[in-house]
């Protein structure tokens, strides 16, 4: 299930990019969304639409996030991934952010996440074939360039 929502947020993110015309932003973090303990952000922002990818130091995430707020510094959105330590096998979370200049603006970039993660069920030496699914609740903070 996870393997297709990545397919989909990839070719959605990939649709987006090479149809509208979007407001490139890079952004430097920590938290689920830039790829768990630090990562980049790179977003395309359409209007009211955001879609991301991230690569971090331990992990990796796609997501997909909506400006619902007059001043441009609320949204909500979605985000999947992976990353080594909690979520071997993926995770897929409902995301707010908060920017503090907007969108689309440089400034602080801060959020949660709540969803579901993936892990492997592992001895000190080896993995015992186990799969175990948790919860998922996690703040991210970044700045956006």
């Amino acid at each position: 299930m996870l393997n297709s929502s990545l397919k989909a947020a990839a070719l959605i993110f990939l649709s987006v990019a090479s149809v509208n015309p979007a407001l490139a932003q890079v952004d430097i973090g920590a938290g689920y969304q830039y790829g768990g303990a630090l990562g980049a952000k790179y977003s395309l922002v359409q209007g009211e639409h955001t879609v991301y990818a991230s690569l971090g130091l331990i992990g990796a995430a796609m997501g997909y996030q909506f400006v619902f707020s007059n001043n441009n510094k609320h949204a909500i959105g979605i985000a999947v991934g992976s990353e080594v330590i909690t979520s071997e096998k993926g995770f897929a979370a409902f995301t707010y952010n908060y920017y503090s200049q907007g969108v689309s603006a440089s400034g602080w970039v801060l959020g949660g996440s709540v969803g579901a993660r993936r892990e492997d069920k592992a001895s000190m030496f080896a993995s015992l074939d186990e799969v175990h699914t948790k919860t998922l609740v996690g703040i991210h903070v970044g700045y956006r360039f």
